[in-house]
């Protein structure tokens, strides 16, 4: 029902796109991605001492760890980019696809996994490729050795599909061929939305939309058992630090950087990246993967 609602959300995306100039467009999804996109890690410390006591000492050692992390992934983002680029992108199509499918409990193996990393790398390639005259620019001034072209990003699409196709029958064997149209259904929205918006929006809409909220969703339902409104208010109180020093974080960056655009996705990109690192082995406590 969930993800129903989220494509109705998105035809409004798709719809606003044709409605909206670009700048208006980049500075919302800029706003979702540092505000719900970001906040969606922010209740990790409570996540991972979930069953356990949790003590200050406990606390000032998880967020020193936590931050220590965040910090080393973006500095190291524009020191060795070629390698930490690569681990973001194959942590995130992993990340992306785990959480979209853990409703349907897929049995854990080699080939579920395989699955969760083609299905996720194929959502953050297609919107690379749709877009390659802005995200290739993004990535080749991240990179030192490698410069990747539109033709090279149509041929990693091509191997994703093929990889999502195969892995997808193997180990979805136990869903029913209304899940299974369901979900190209939904991938087929997903794809739209690239199509036309720009950049920024595609991204932000896919990652607040399809995986944040979902994400906010499971969390919630591993730290308080289900989804009520007084739950929802509690998860929004942890993480109110979190929507504050993203607020700021956003416009400062945009006060600074407002006439250089690929410089502000860059950063944008290294930030990401640096808290997907620890976020990614907080989540798999939930799903004991």
């Amino acid at each position: 029902m969930m993800y129903l609602k989220i494509s109705v959300l998105t035809i409004i995306g798709i719809v606003l796109t044709f409605l909206i100039p670009d700048a208006t467009m980049n500075f919302i999804g800029y706003s979702l991605i540092l505000t719900i996109g970001v906040c969606h890690g922010a209740n990790d410390l409570k996540i991972y001492y979930k069953d356990n006591d949790l003590t200050f000492s406990k606390t000032i050692k998880f967020i020193l760890r936590y931050s220590i992390v965040v910090l080393l992934g973006f500095a190291l983002f524009f020191l060795i980019p070629d390698v930490v680029l690569t681990l973001f992108l194959i942590l995130s199509g992993f990340h992306f696809g785990q959480e979209h499918f853990e409703s349907y409990n897929l049995k854990s193996s080699l080939t579920s996994s395989l699955f969760y990393l083609f299905y996720g790398l194929l959502i953050i390639m297609t919107l690379i490729h749709i877009h390659h005259a802005d995200s290739l620019e993004v990535i080749n001034e991240l990179t030192t050795w490698i410069k990747i072209t539109s033709n090279e990003t149509l041929w990693i699409v091509i191997c994703l599909i093929t990889g999502t196709v195969i892995t997808g029958l193997l180990c979805l064997r136990t869903l029913t061929i209304k899940d299974v149209c369901k979900e190209l259904f939904f991938l087929s929205l997903i794809i739209i939305l690239f199509y036309y918006g720009n950049l920024v929006w595609g991204f932000a809409m896919y990652f607040v939309l399809w995986h944040s909220a979902p994400s906010i969703r499971t969390q919630i339902r591993h730290l308080y058992g289900h989804v009520t409104a007084k739950h929802v208010i509690l998860y929004l109180k942890d993480s109110v630090l979190y929507w504050i020093g993203s607020i700021i974080f956003l416009a400062a960056l945009h006060y600074f950087l407002q006439d250089k655009n690929q410089l502000f996705l860059t950063i944008i990109v290294a930030f990401l990246g640096g808290i997907t690192f620890p976020h990614v082995f907080v989540m798999n406590t939930i799903n004991g993967k």
